[in-house]
């Protein structure tokens, strides 16, 4: 059988011959569905094809990216790593016996020493939960007050009761920093290290040495920028940086959403674009474009097709394959409920999503359905107010929209589930049901997703709950970008058609 002979676009190869004969930092902007994988595999096979040589690695975002990579590169001499397990190599050549433990048991025992036994168990939790996310978001933080952000992101702070016996936000900032000092400096014995520790020690503890000629950091928008300062810190030569800057909707979790553009600044790189997408037909091109204006159509692409549906319509048309998108996953519940019961396989996207409803549920201790309507109520009511309160001379915060949005969204996903239920067990039940990450886009079932358990993933056709999205920041234009370029050949705006959705519409876009 004969060698079919890949055509590439004069984009691709522009990025191939810079990487093969230059010696400057790259950074390459790669817009969705332009083939950024199929790229980055391409230009270092045609380097190690120059230079059998040298050294290159490979910095994948996630596991399963990893070890997708690895499949491509058979053959070749390249290293393909997350940056956790890069992390946890440097660990290594200086605590080269130390266990590695991906539970809770090192942030606890953390929490544990800094507290002492006078500090009730919930703060201590709160503490630990803290320490682990500073770890990997802020290593270099020395005080208390650099955590503080993050404390609230990650629903960090006690609740009132504890506040007022002096275990409020600033102690519980306090204790994690002064468990970042513990982390740096002894090598934990029981417990081990953990993920957190990974991307913490080799930053914090200045432990990163240069390890090979060539760095390729793929999906860098996604990053945070303890991550890529790993990936700066193990390079002698060049960084090939590759991302979306549009793309970057991870801003919750504490991704760096600038690194595209400041590491192009801090190391007066090349840019290059990769923004001819492969996927979308040209009409989902041209509606993306409305948030990306540089986004374009290739010249082969199908036409495909925008159009809008009422809501109420939704059930009759979804179909196996088909995603159903939202901003948020409060909406996703009723529309899942709906086609369930329409005799058509449905799941939502997120187990750790349900996970979290299930211990609300278990927290809230309701003996029937109408208490438990009733606790969610209270619960939501008075997380709000302690939110305002917190941010009472800055409600415009990130943080502060970001968290009210997350409650409000528990919270009504919690009430939907509980419609027509005849007790407790039965809503636990339901969301166990619902909420999985088997299968999601298999061809024989319909994926109600929020937009960011779907980015990297695409369908055939895509509904998107138009009165969810936002436009008033550059994240939520981002999102709306994400939304619309999982779609390849038919995108189609759902709209609500009662005074309830055309509220929401108008709040949600204010």
């Amino acid at each position: 059988m004969a060698t079919v002979q890949r055509i590439w676009s004069r984009l691709q190869e522009s990025f191939y011959s810079e990487f093969t004969s230059g010696e400057r930092h790259i950074v390459v902007r790669a817009r969705a569905g332009t083939g950024k994988t199929t790229s980055i595999v391409e230009a270092i096979k045609r380097l190690l094809s120059m230079n059998a040589t040298r050294s290159i690695i490979v910095c994948a975002f996630n596991k399963n990216i990893a070890e997708e990579l690895l499949t491509r590169f058979v053959g070749f001499n390249v290293i393909v790593k997350t940056l956790h397990a890069i992390g946890l190599q440097c660990v290594k050549r200086f605590w080269p016996d130390v266990k590695v433990s991906f539970g809770p048991e090192r942030a606890d025992d953390l929490a544990q020493r800094v507290c002492g036994a006078t500090a009730p168990d919930t703060v201590k939790k709160l503490v630990a939960k803290l320490c682990t996310k500073a770890r990997e978001m802020a290593p270099h933080a020395t005080r208390g007050d650099e955590l503080i952000d993050i404390a609230m992101k990650f629903e960090c702070d006690p609740d009132e009761s504890w506040s007022r016996d002096g275990f409020d936000l600033d102690y519980v900032c306090n204790k994690a920093a002064q468990t970042l000092d513990i982390a740096a400096n002894e090598k934990p014995v029981r417990t081990g290290i953990d993920g957190s520790d990974m991307i913490f020690l080799p930053v914090r503890n200045g432990w990163l040495r240069p390890m090979c000629d060539d760095v390729v950091v793929d999906e860098a928008q996604d990053m945070t920028a303890a991550q890529l300062e790993i990936a700066q810190g193990i390079c002698k030569g060049r960084i090939t940086v590759v991302g979306d800057d549009m793309q970057a909707i991870y801003g919750f979790r504490g991704a760096d959403s600038g690194s595209i553009d400041r590491l192009k600044a801090e190391l007066s790189a090349v840019e290059l674009p990769l923004n001819i997408t492969y996927r979308c037909g040209k009409a989902i091109v041209a509606e993306a474009q409305r948030y990306v204006p540089d986004f374009e159509a290739g010249e082969n692409n199908p036409d495909g097709s925008v159009s809008n549906l009422e809501e109420h319509k939704l059930s009759a048309e979804a179909g196996p394959g088909d995603f159903i998108l939202s901003r948020i996953n409060a909406p996703l519940v009723s529309i899942a409920m709906q086609l369930l019961r329409s005799g058509k396989r449905t799941r939502i996207a997120g187990r750790d999503i349900g996970a979290g409803l299930i211990n609300l549920i278990k927290k809230f201790k309701a003996s029937s359905v109408p208490q438990l309507i009733s606790k969610i109520a209270t619960w939501e009511e008075r997380e709000i107010t302690r939110l305002e309160e917190r941010y009472k001379k800055n409600p415009q915060h990130p943080t502060f929209v970001q968290r009210a949005d997350a409650i409000h969204d528990q919270a009504e996903m919690l009430t939907s589930l509980t419609d027509n239920a005849p007790n407790v067990r039965e809503v636990e039940q339901r969301i166990t049901a619902l909420f999985t990450d088997d299968g999601l886009g298999a061809a024989g079932m319909i994926t109600c997703s929020s937009v960011h358990k779907v980015k990297g993933l695409e369908a055939d056709r895509v509904f998107i709950l138009a009165d969810t999205l936002r436009t008033n920041t550059q994240e939520e234009k981002n999102i709306c970008y994400v939304a619309i370029t999982r779609a390849k050949s038919s995108l189609v705006y759902v709209y609500g058609n009662d005074d309830k959705a055309k509220a929401r519409r108008e709040q949600e876009r204010a």
